[in-house]
């Protein structure tokens, strides 16, 4: 009878050793992606469709310029590039809906890889009331490409 007791323990001890290895792999096998930050702030005046959009050719990325181009909102004078190499990166892009007063934000906070997807983590870290100035909040960042599908979160 002991000896089936011990059997029975050892055997419960494995299975929940097996468990949570597993589940340190799953944890594990997140890898973080530096973003590199090509725009940020509040377009005036002129404004985007609302939206989490990834970016992966020039077409796509000429088509948002030119409708963001505005007197307010010229991305050469607020962005940090506007020559992407596609063939290299891919632009995640993320506009927020049109506030009647400004002081807001949206944040991309995390960019992670698993085997799966890649995941954004959107935060709207400011909530406004700020100013009596109509504003759309955006966040630019590019990453480098990676063909798998991207979640926004």
């Amino acid at each position: 009878m002991k000896k089936h007791l011990l059997l029975l323990l050892c055997s419960i001890l494995l299975i929940s050793t097996s468990c949570r290895d597993h589940n340190d792999e799953n944890i594990e096998s997140k890898n973080q992606i530096n973003f590199q930050l090509i725009g940020k702030g509040n377009f005036m005046a002129t404004y985007a469709t609302p939206q989490n959009t990834v970016i992966t050719n020039s077409t796509q990325w000429n088509n948002f310029l030119n409708q963001i181009d505005g007197p307010n909102n010229h991305p050469s004078s607020g962005f940090t590039e506007t020559n992407i190499d596609f063939n290299q990166f891919m632009v995640i892009l993320v506009v927020d809906e049109v506030y009647p007063n400004g002081g807001h934000s949206v944040d991309i906070m995390t960019v992670d890889e698993n085997p799966q997807n890649i995941e954004i983590d959107v935060e709207k870290l400011l909530q406004g009331n700020v100013t009596t100035v109509v504003t759309q909040p955006y966040h630019i960042v590019k990453i480098p490409k990676i063909a798998k599908p991207v979640l926004f979160n």
